[in-house]
């Protein structure tokens, strides 16, 4: 049959697809992965998707305060890394997003950010997109309990102020990081579809919508 064909077939019902978004939110390609991804669900409004936040940092060793953005910068891409970030920019516009780089004074360790998604569990596709834009636009250190717990308490979460302190997450994400070790995952993001199909990188709709299909089927 033809994709038309069992897109009407399917119109019927409504499926649930598990989506595993492993993920950094100091990660831009992952804000705009995220985007495409909602953009490729929206083409298939049979299927809602139900986002599980998986946990990946990008960068392993940062200190627990952070470090200099330029010094970040310089360290992990030298002279290239203006025209990296335009790259970036670009592909961000491209997909609704406005990175304002130049706001960003420091490049913040972002377990704690990762650890108030985990609680917040279903909650977490909202405050993704929080965060994201908090670090990514704003310019603020999502790498400051202060913040994380002005953003959980400006998006309707104030339980999880306290809630992000639960041992049980710092388990969570420990698995997390194993698990895309496990994986050979070395970089994100990186989308798991029905447990089954797994896209690697920030691709744009169209090829997304097999994965989205298959998990669907």
């Amino acid at each position: 049959m033809t994709e038309m064909t069992n897109m009407t077939t399917m119109y019927d019902k409504t499926i649930q697809v598990d989506v595993e978004i492993y993920a950094d939110i100091v990660c831009p390609w992952c804000f705009i992965g995220k985007r495409r991804l909602d953009a490729a669900f929206a083409r298939r409004p049979h299927i809602t998707p139900r986002y599980i936040w998986r946990c990946f940092l990008l960068n392993p060793n940062m200190p627990v305060d952070g470090m200099n953005r330029q010094a970040y910068l310089h360290a992990k891409f030298g002279d290239s890394a203006h025209a990296v970030y335009g790259r970036i920019a670009e592909a961000g516009l491209d997909t609704g997003i406005n990175f304002n780089f130049d706001a960003i004074d420091k490049t913040p360790n972002s377990r704690h950010a990762h650890k108030l998604l985990l609680a917040a569990g279903s909650d977490s596709q909202s405050l993704s997109e929080r965060l994201y834009s908090a670090y990514f636009i704003e310019g603020l250190d999502i790498g400051d309990n202060d913040v994380l717990d002005r953003i959980a308490t400006e998006s309707g979460h104030a339980e999880l102020i306290e809630a992000r302190h639960d041992i049980s997450f710092e388990h969570q994400l420990d698995h997390d990081l194993a698990m895309a070790r496990r994986l050979n995952m070395d970089g994100v993001p990186y989308f798991v579809f029905g447990g089954s199909y797994a896209v690697a990188g920030a691709h744009e709709a169209d090829h997304l919508l097999p994965a989205i299909d298959a998990a669907a089927s």
